[in-house]
């Protein structure tokens, strides 16, 4: 029997098709915004300030257990790792925003509000899946968590620079119409916060607990 079947016997159902569940809340999504109009309203009813309670919640749940194993008295060592450190920035602060400003040029051109959107979302550097996928992947728990740690502080300092940047400046240049979007630097760290710090103290807490 091969390694690789092993490690798919070791995923629970809903683990195993995580990929599926995803594309599926997507298309359900985009269903429920077309048949149902008003239906962005009542999810907005469950907001406060920037962050949507229900997906908070969601998230919390989702990225408790992995933090909670990790070893956080080790992660001193994934910051003298200069190349890892210096590779994560590459990818996540050059290369993913230029992709994606890119796409959203080439694609979405011609719906500038859409164009923005995903703009937007290029900026914004995943959490809860990169942890959640490297959970799956039985990777290295200290080091993403490291990592997310590492880009979320530079994703408080620089996404209201970087929305100016790509938003506001970029698409004026290639004579595109821009867009001013306000992002203040304390709503960013108040988002991170609530879906990373709040989960990171209790999982440091746990951690402790079992390590002791």
């Amino acid at each position: 029997m091969s390694s690789d079947h092993n490690s798919r016997k070791k995923l629970s159902f809903l683990n195993r098709y995580l990929t599926l569940w995803i594309f599926m809340a997507m298309v359900a999504g985009v269903a429920a915004g077309y048949f149902t109009p008003h239906i962005e309203s009542f999810i907005n009813s469950f907001q406060a300030g920037t962050t949507n309670i229900p997906i908070a919640i969601g998230l919390i749940l989702m990225m408790y257990p992995p933090l909670a194993k990790v070893r956080y008295e080790n992660l001193g060592e994934v910051f003298k790792n200069k190349k890892v450190l210096g590779l994560s920035l590459v990818q996540n602060w050059v290369i993913g925003p230029a992709l994606m400003f890119m796409l959203a040029i080439v694609f979405l051109h011609n719906y500038p509000d859409y164009m923005v959107g995903l703009i937007m979302i290029g900026l914004a550097r995943c959490i809860a899946m990169v942890i959640v996928w490297n959970e799956l992947a039985c990777g290295d728990t200290e080091y993403t968590a490291g990592l997310v740690a590492f880009n979320s502080v530079f994703q408080v300092l620089f996404y209201s620079v970087y929305a100016y940047i790509f938003i506001t400046v970029l698409p004026s240049w290639i004579g595109l119409k821009g867009a001013v979007v306000e992002v203040t630097m304390g709503q960013i760290a108040e988002s991170v916060f609530i879906y990373l710090g709040i989960l990171f103290l209790p999982g440091y807490s746990h951690a402790s607990v079992l390590s002791n």
